[in-house]
């Protein structure tokens, strides 16, 4: 058991391995389009700069403008970075291609989770990156502290991780619907509204942000964000509970649909 444990760990850590090198081969194309996020935080700059000016005040809802801009950082820095793979496995359902890319000798899902992983992390450090030198330019250094980096890097890999749940759930609806662009659509704003992508929870009338308190979208975009700016081991275990909570509960939706999707494969033969 051990064994098999410790050869899967190296399989899919080289397949992560090989994404990553091949992601480091257009490092310069990733960091061009970061220039996208670079305009989306000049533009919120000057739109918060102007809010906080109009409200008179230093704070609003316990956050500053420096605070309000760096915790823009850390969710675009997510959004952007964000494995996005339904619609391919949507496609490997539609097409058939899944009847043979599970005969392989991986796990289908740990392929996607571990190639996508490769990925995501060269895209966090260029993104991040490139938010951190334009918000410190305009706004001041960020008033996260380095010495818990570590805990924040941990509920960064698990909102990562909830959100590969998520996007497998909605490409493997592709059994069901065939067409999951819909779905993407619903997801993509519940992440920007319940989600605190574009305006901070903080920001919502209680009832709201209560809410949306007990949502994956929350732990996956707001709670990593807020503990950014504002770090608390409290809070911590807290969002840490509830994205393990989350992870583990679309974890196990996802492998019933995989299941259930092979059955359907075998039957229609791909």
């Amino acid at each position: 058991m051990l064994r098999r444990l410790k050869l899967d760990t190296i399989k899919y850590s080289a397949i992560a391995q090989i994404n990553l090198q091949n992601s480091l081969a257009y490092a310069g194309e990733m960091a061009y389009r970061s220039i996208f996020m670079i305009v989306i935080l000049y533009v919120f700059v000057q739109l918060w700069r102007v809010t906080y000016q109009a409200a008179g005040a230093a704070t609003i809802a316990g956050l500053s403008f420096r605070d309000t801009l760096w915790y823009l950082v850390m969710t675009e820095t997510i959004e952007l970075s964000r494995s996005r793979f339904a619609d391919q496995m949507s496609n490997e359902v539609k097409d058939g291609s899944l009847a043979y890319t599970i005969s392989r000798p991986y796990n289908y899902l740990l392929y996607h989770f571990a190639y996508g992983l490769g990925d995501m992390l060269l895209r966090v450090l260029i993104n991040f990156t490139a938010g951190a030198i334009l918000v410190t330019t305009l706004v001041g250094p960020m008033p996260f502290d380095p010495i818990y980096a570590l805990p924040m890097i941990v509920s960064i890999m698990l909102a990562m991780a909830l959100n590969f749940c998520m996007q497998g759930i909605i490409g493997l609806s592709a059994f069901i619907t065939e067409d999951v662009s819909s779905i993407q659509l619903i997801y993509q704003k519940m992440i920007f509204i319940l989600g605190g992508m574009l305006i901070p929870l903080d920001f919502f009338p209680d009832w709201l942000k209560n809410a949306a308190g007990v949502l994956p979208f929350y732990a996956m975009m707001y709670a990593p964000a807020r503990l950014f700016v504002s770090f608390d081991w409290m809070q911590w275990l807290q969002v840490t509970g509830l994205q393990v909570m989350w992870i583990g509960i679309f974890a196990l939706v996802l492998w019933a649909l995989f299941r259930v999707g092979l059955r359907h494969v075998s039957i229609n033969g791909g």
